[in-house]
């Protein structure tokens, strides 16, 4: 089992998505990690038809990764790291409906 972020995200997934999806190209301003990195994410569909969140290093966040520390992929049953980056995107989303 995935562990989940703590404490929880604020945001959903379809929320934080479309907040994306609004932005100039598709992406949100330059973000920092939970550890101080520069990043950007940007919202994208899959040639299945899922949307996701694309971050950097070919790490995705589909809708029933958010919410965990880790996503479905990889070879690894745990799945790569996104909970550094799902914080962040999820403070600048929620900043982004309360103002």
């Amino acid at each position: 089992m995935r562990p989940l972020i703590s404490p929880p995200l604020n945001c959903s997934f379809r929320l934080v998505y479309d907040a994306i999806a609004a932005q100039p190209s598709g992406r949100t301003p330059q973000l920092e990690t939970t550890g101080g990195t520069p990043f950007t994410a940007e919202a994208k569909v899959a040639r299945d038809g899922r949307q996701f969140i694309a971050l950097p290093h070919s790490n995705r966040i589909y809708e029933s990764d958010w919410g965990y520390s880790t996503n479905g992929m990889g070879k690894g049953k745990g799945g790569q790291r996104i909970g550094h980056y799902s914080v962040p995107i999820d403070s600048w989303a929620a900043g982004r409906r309360s103002g």
